[in-house]
């Protein structure tokens, strides 16, 4: 599938599953999400929030099901799919859960370095701010 059409969805997930060992982070979710629509993702900590957003933003691969966000597949074509969509967290500016390190990292590979190019990135801005 190239980019999005008019009648495909937005975001379309089919059993989606993340496991970290024995924990089910995610098990089997299925959601559409229509292009031009707004949808919240809510729920108690532990719930898989983080995980499903991560995963459609490509930062971490799905163990099972699939899913496509803006016509685009999140596991077989992530660096089409980075440059279709944007990310932020709840605050615009940085994650204060992260270090410094680690919010730098991130925004590399958001900006489609790979994972050894965001490591070097960070790397050398975080030293060269010390």
């Amino acid at each position: 599938m190239t980019s999005s059409s008019s009648s495909a969805p937005a975001v379309e997930v089919r059993g989606l599953a993340k496991y970290y060992g024995e924990t089910k982070a995610l098990d089997g979710v299925d959601l559409t999400v229509r292009e031009g629509s707004v949808r919240g993702v809510l729920g108690p900590n532990g719930a898989g929030k983080t995980t499903l957003i991560r995963i459609l933003s490509t930062l971490i691969a799905p163990d099972a099901g699939n899913a496509t966000v803006a016509g685009w597949d999140v596991a077989r074509q992530p660096r089409q799919l980075r440059r279709a969509i944007g990310l932020t967290g709840q605050y615009a500016s940085v994650d204060e859960f992260l270090s410094g390190y680690e919010n730098l990292y991130l925004i590399g590979r958001l900006l489609d370095l790979s994972a050894k190019g965001a490591k070097s990135r960070a790397m050398s801005c975080w030293s060269a701010s010390r």
